[in-house]
């Protein structure tokens, strides 16, 4: 190696040990921040940067997929930072960020302005999660509502996962179409709920009343439980109902991301 092509080669690891020293400053104080999230993938990162209700802040890109999404990217107002793939595996390590990184404020609300709107309309579905901890099935619920016209997703501050990458990639873009609303205490929360005309229904697979042959008020709060815990009894005592699930006796249980669209489904075909 020439006396040049050294120099070159430090330079470039210089830089390349620089940026990572940065990034991980960077990631220091998004953890003490939590209003700041990561967003990878294409798919996730590009109906972030189309919500107007982010601040975005960073974007982490290669040149070839900046070029190809330039416009969204350029008009998002997040500093752009073109990298090296190699470089995004370090900043994404273990994920499939399809080479795009996005740092942006988190789209989850403590603002219940949402909820005071949504409480007024006639017909009505929120879901509620009771310890349901796993980002995955919390992305994969927030994906069914949308798609089943619920109007909002209730969580508890405690016990529920904050955004994240895996939790934004499960939703495939409906976390930021759906009021995503943090809660200080559930059972408080359905106590208000219940005094606005909501029925508090409870999916517990304990019971003999099953969701195909239940009746669903014009204002429901649909609450799901953990898989395999379930529903906290407390939260039990203050539901009006409880349904559960039409299944095989060779399954236990199912998926809590699964359950939930069964019934949100059965709401959904009522006319809800």
């Amino acid at each position: 190696m020439s006396i040049t092509e050294r120099i070159f080669f430090t330079i470039f690891i210089s830089c390349f040990i620089v940026s990572t020293v940065l990034h991980l400053i960077n990631v220091f104080f998004m953890r003490k921040n939590n209003s700041i999230v990561k967003i990878y993938g294409r798919h996730a990162v590009l109906d972030a940067l189309s919500n107007h209700k982010r601040s975005h802040k960073e974007i982490f890109t290669t040149q070839n997929v900046y070029f190809n999404h330039k416009a969204t990217i350029d008009s998002s107002g997040a500093k752009l930072l073109i990298k090296l793939p190699k470089e995004l595996d370090l900043l994404a390590p273990d994920a499939v960020h399809q080479n795009i990184i996005l740092h942006t404020s988190s789209i989850m609300t403590r603002d219940t302005t949402h909820l005071q709107n949504i409480i007024k309309k006639d017909r009505s579905v929120i879901i509620a999660l009771d310890q349901v901890t796993d980002p995955q099935n919390v992305g994969a619920i927030i994906r069914s509502a949308l798609a089943f016209n619920v109007d909002a997703i209730l969580l508890p501050e405690h016990a529920t996962p904050d955004e994240t990458p895996s939790l934004a990639k499960a939703a495939a873009g409906a976390i930021e179409k759906l009021p995503i609303i943090k809660i200080t205490n559930l059972v408080n929360t359905i106590k208000l709920l219940k005094k606005n005309h909501y029925w508090a229904i409870g999916l517990d697979s304990n019971t003999k009343n099953l969701v195909s042959n239940y009746v669903f008020d014009k204002k429901i709060l649909l609450i799901l439980g953990s898989e395999g815990k379930g529903l906290r009894p407390l939260t039990i005592q203050n539901c009006d109902s409880l349904i559960k699930l039409p299944i095989s006796k060779s399954v236990e249980s199912l998926n809590v991301s699964n359950a939930a669209a069964i019934a949100m489904y059965e709401a959904f075909k009522q006319g809800l």
